[in-house]
């Protein structure tokens, strides 16, 4: 017994389009939903949520793996303990807000991986190790995790952008993400998800453009969340898509229902 395969990697490498949505309502149950819905991974958000290293990211975790769905945890900061925390209690893949150099990049990656690749530290009973039981094997535990675990960079200040060629040449990366809104505010613009500004858009097409180069993939939200917008994305080579959030798309349904049906019957 070993650590978990990742899917998700392995469909990104083979160039299929994977589909996701953010959960920051702390809900398993809205995971399981996504998983059994059929979407390819959910995005775990505990840099803007209250969520720690705790019982509720576990169990986040354990509904994603019930409903057959791969987690990916935004961690809260690019600590080792973060990192470390998410990866032992089943994370597949990290997402590390405000790398903005090459030295940041390297410290994710080294969080990540347990050594000689990295400084992770070890223990065979954690949840991602299964606690040790059945058969384990520790050295397959160690390789095999450092093999399927995803370090995901997101770049979201305006000060990655003249170390970007560094920082997508880090080895260890296997995808990157960039955040338009919080770039918006650190160049002085109060934008909310709007790619379309000259300053957003030459920022996210050189993010795009380099790591197309290096064959990484992009995470990237699909705003709208739309067919017409994904393709168009698909169209750029980016393949790793984040449609929304789950309190946007519930926040949204209730509008809805509230203008469309309850409103005309009060």
């Amino acid at each position: 017994m070993t650590a978990r395969d990742n899917p998700l990697k392995r469909a990104l490498a083979e160039g299929r389009v994977v589909c996701g949505v953010a959960v920051m309502s702390r809900s398993p149950i809205l995971v399981e939903i996504l998983g059994y819905s059929a979407f390819d991974f959910v995005f775990i958000d505990t840099e803007h949520v209250p969520i720690g290293s705790d019982m509720t990211l576990e169990n986040l975790i354990r509904a994603a793996e019930a409903s057959n769905i791969v987690p990916i945890v935004r961690v809260k900061e690019n600590r080792e303990h973060y990192i470390r925390n998410a990866l032992e209690a089943g994370a597949q893949g990290v997402v590390i807000p405000h790398v903005a150099s090459r030295q940041d990049a390297e410290r994710a990656v080294s969080y990540a991986r347990f050594p000689l690749r990295g400084i992770r530290g070890a223990d065979p009973t954690v949840r991602s190790a299964r606690y040790r039981c059945g058969e384990f094997n520790w050295e397959e535990f160690i390789t095999k995790s450092n093999e399927e675990a995803m370090v995901i960079p997101l770049l979201e200040d305006k000060e990655f952008l003249p170390n970007l060629e560094a920082i997508l040449s880090v080895d260890g990366i296997d995808a990157v993400c960039f955040g338009p809104t919080d770039y918006a505010l650190s160049v002085g613009l109060n934008l909310l998800y709007d790619y379309n500004h000259p300053k957003i858009a030459e920022a996210f097409d050189a993010v795009v453009q380099g790591a197309n180069k290096r064959g990484l993939p992009v995470l990237s939200a699909v705003n709208p969340p739309t067919v017409e917008q994904s393709n168009r994305l698909k169209q750029r080579g980016i393949r790793f898509q984040l449609f929304g959030t789950d309190i946007a798309h519930i926040s949204a349904t209730f509008h809805t229902l509230m203008q469309d049906v309850v409103s005309k019957v009060k």
